[in-house]
């Protein structure tokens, strides 16, 4: 089913779309904490799956950004 999604849908919108999202989630965190980015994701995630993009596609792009969370043990 993968593969005939990726034959059928528009791979460079789902590319464009894609790098939207990590123009958008790459934003300078608004607050001291360091939180919260200033831009929702949420539209260009959405943007993205309308045009087929994949979730494990949505959340490497994110990954690129923002790297993946490593819990260190507290002992």
């Amino acid at each position: 089913k993968l593969k005939r999604l990726r034959e059928k849908r528009s791979n460079e919108k789902v590319k464009q779309h894609l790098e939207a999202l990590k123009r958008a989630a790459a934003q300078e965190p608004s607050s001291r904490s360091g939180e919260i980015s200033p831009a929702n994701t949420m539209p260009y995630i959405l943007d993205a799956v309308r045009a087929y993009a994949t979730i494990g596609e949505v959340c490497e792009a994110l990954r690129e950004v923002h790297g993946t969370y490593t819990e260190v043990s507290v002992t």
